[in-house]
């Protein structure tokens, strides 16, 4: 059986890419191709694509291949390369006529940074040739991946401290201080640094948008073996983990039409439907109701109710009454 590397080392390895700034465009222009293999397998599902098939749509897009076909000898070199960089073991299948597929899809389909960069390469593959319709379609800008997300990524990748300037909004003037960075996440239009504070050796979460200077140190750090960046999360809407609040069965009622918003995109991974008809559905969740957690319960307004637990519905009750109380001078207002 081939053995497939990990996933974070070779997710390192194309992140490290854009961290230094050291590709050319002809580093670019081959990654992009990689992603472009990937995807065209990806979408042939388990069935495949022979090599004669994946040649007529790479020479189809002349964008990505100038019209001249794919040599036998250039896919099997890519092919470890691929694996080596994106995680995506690539195989052949003899029967029905030797065609190549994705042989471990669960990489893509479980793996978020993976999907996600693909994702991103393959829409920036079509944007970039697609510049008649740059006004047309629109995006969401993230401020704090401008300025130091990939000098973080590249300290990540080396196991280096950093030190960086913060201005937290809870302080007067900015602070410089050494951090181990464990790891990024994304999350509402905001970068996140979670890592271990050098000088009180406490794990804390920096947003990007409040640091102010990045610097690179000599000083390395050791990750923890059993440090999992997805399990450190697991039960936390958003960024807030609140280890002092305790995991809870939440049950939340949902109106009609909203109710569809939250099948299409769900607010945690523990959700499921418990009932629904066509006027409300009924949704179990299992996390910590942290504060974003209830902000984003209170984005929906009254589409949302919460039914379970108690003490969560009174703060939800808390809440939607101090709002009430800012607007209570205008009830008269027609």
């Amino acid at each position: 059986m081939k053995k497939i590397p990990q996933l974070t080392y070779g997710m390192s390895q194309v992140l490290h890419t854009f961290a230094c700034n050291r590709q050319n465009k002809e580093n670019m222009t081959t990654l992009e191709k990689y992603v472009w293999i990937v995807s065209a397998l990806y979408r042939a599902g388990d069935k495949g694509l022979s090599l004669k098939e994946l040649n007529e749509k790479w020479i189809r897009d002349e964008n990505i291949s100038n019209g001249e076909p794919l040599p036998r000898q250039t896919f099997d070199r890519w092919k470890g390369n691929i694996l080596m960089s994106l995680g995506v073991d690539i195989d052949c299948r003899r029967k029905g006529g030797y065609r190549y597929h994705i042989a471990n899809p669960d990489s893509l389909k479980n793996g978020e940074l993976s999907r996600w960069l693909l994702d991103t390469f393959a829409t920036a593959h079509s944007l970039s040739h697609s510049t008649a319709l740059k006004d047309r379609i629109l995006v969401d800008d993230i401020p704090s991946s401008h300025d130091f997300l990939t000098d973080i990524i590249a300290a990540m990748n080396e196991n280096r401290i950093i030190e960086i300037t913060h201005q937290s909004f809870h302080r007067d003037a900015p602070s410089t201080f050494p951090v181990a960075p464990y790891c990024l996440r994304m999350f509402q239009r905001r970068w996140y640094l979670l890592g271990k504070s050098i000088n009180d050796e406490r794990i804390r979460l920096y947003g990007l948008d409040r640091v102010m200077k990045v610097e690179m140190t000599d000083n390395t750090f050791t990750l923890p073996e059993d440090f999992d960046a997805k399990e450190y999360f697991a039960n936390s809407f958003g960024v807030i983990v609140g280890v002092d609040i305790p995991v809870q069965r939440i049950v939340i009622r949902v109106q009609s039409p909203h109710q569809y918003y939250m099948r299409t995109l769900p607010l945690h991974k523990s959700q499921k439907v418990l009932s629904a008809n066509s006027d409300h559905a009924d949704f179990e969740l299992t996390l910590r109701p942290t504060y974003d957690f209830c902000m984003e319960l209170l984005r929906a307004g009254d589409m949302i109710e919460v039914l379970e637990p108690e003490s969560l519905r009174h703060e939800m009750y808390t809440l939607a009454k101090n709002i009430c109380d800012i607007y209570r001078n205008d009830e008269k207002t027609p």
